[in-house]
């Protein structure tokens, strides 16, 4: 063969895998860009909406919505307060947004994303767990709540280069026109909103004074768990955050003067897994409240902290892979060396992971008769 023709050939094979990449890198980016824009439209508001329902969840846990509730709204006609109200509505729009994502959104083949949507909606739904009462709601109430919500305004048109798609745009009620439909006796949806489980939420939020007297706490604690994982992976995926870490960012100074002049924490409920400590400070000092939590999440092998500020007491579920009674006295020690430091070091930062020598300085108001040994056996 000629050394023309080889040339022709190999400039044309050039030019044909030239061509082929350069189309593959267009249709990329066209790709990329579209899953943007879907992303705007199905991924933020689910992780905006999600946010408000961790905070709405924050604060019936630990009793702050119940005091507000109590304080700042009335049950005037009988059918529920503002505030409970509001909270079924912060339900509804992320139910909304989570049946939206499942369908439209650009997360709907990524497995993570997709499991942890599943188990939040049969965390509400599972009854073998949390039984059938408040803040239960079936698969079928959940996408019935969530088009009371949520609703299809039609479509965009999205273009990229030469290619085009199109995304259906959803939009959601305000939580006032929320209200007035839930109190309107004519609406289409009042026979959603008697049911069982739409009224045993706003009257179980009305009827609790204080969180000890909320039903279907233990469901609403596995789903904020779950939700937290869910939106640190969504945004670990677009790449941003909209969390605030202001516990984070305390100035040593006034972690130091947040600490000063506390009482120890004393026992008030222990079981396997589980221990509630009684500590008067966390009703009137906020610095401290924020800054002992952010401390007890660093510790290896808690699984999820309650503070209650109105009671004055934090209740910590840890993973049962060590001894109670040790991991009990090393938390007890720990909060008090915390407590009684004077020197503003950063009380946010991680312990060891056994807390060397936490168990030798445990502060004497542990209950007298549970006092483990003082050396773990090896």
């Amino acid at each position: 063969m000629e050394p023309i023709t080889i040339l022709s050939i190999f400039s044309a094979v050039v030019a044909a895998v030239w061509t082929a990449w350069t189309w593959r890198e267009q249709q990329n980016a066209v790709r990329q860009v579209q899953r943007d824009q879907a992303a705007a439209l199905y991924v933020n508001p689910l992780i905006l909406a999600g946010h408000q329902l961790q905070r709405r969840l924050g604060g019936l846990l630990d009793g702050r919505e119940l005091v507000l509730n109590k304080s700042a709204h009335g049950d005037q006609d009988g059918s529920g307060s503002a505030a409970a109200v509001e909270t079924l509505w912060t339900f509804a729009q992320f139910f909304g947004w989570m049946a939206v994502n499942m369908r439209h959104g650009p997360y709907t083949r990524d497995s993570e994303v997709v499991e942890l949507i599943v188990a939040i909606s049969r965390t509400f739904d599972d009854r073998e767990r949390f039984g059938d009462g408040t803040f239960r709601f079936s698969t079928a109430e959940q996408e019935s709540l969530a088009q009371t919500v949520l609703h299809r305004i039609g479509q965009t048109t999205l273009r990229a280069g030469e290619s085009s798609s199109a995304l259906t745009e959803f939009a959601v009620i305000t939580a006032v026109d929320f209200e007035q439909d839930f109190r309107d006796l004519q609406s289409t949806r009042a026979r959603l909103y008697r049911s069982r489980a739409v009224r045993s939420v706003v009257e179980g939020i009305d009827r609790a004074e204080r969180v000890e007297q909320l039903e279907g706490r233990e469901r609403l604690t596995a789903v904020r768990q779950l939700l937290r994982r869910l939106l640190a992976r969504l945004e670990h995926l677009e790449g941003f955050s909209v969390s605030l870490h202001e516990l984070r960012e305390v100035a040593p100074e006034r972690i130091a003067a947040a600490l000063a002049n506390i009482a120890p924490p004393r026992i008030l409920h222990r079981m396997r897994g589980r221990i509630r400590l009684g500590i008067p400070a966390l009703r009137t000092n906020k610095d401290f409240a924020g800054c002992l939590e952010e401390l007890i999440r660093a510790w290896p092998d808690v699984a999820d902290v309650s503070i209650n500020v109105t009671a004055g007491s934090v209740t910590i579920k840890y993973r049962t892979t060590v001894p109670d009674n040790e991991f009990q006295a090393e938390i007890l020690a720990s909060i008090g060396t915390a407590m009684h430091r004077r020197d503003g070091e950063a009380l946010t930062d991680a312990p060891a992971r056994r807390l060397q020598g936490a168990v030798s300085s445990r502060p004497a108001a542990m209950e007298e008769g549970t006092r483990p040994r003082r050396q773990r056996a090896r």
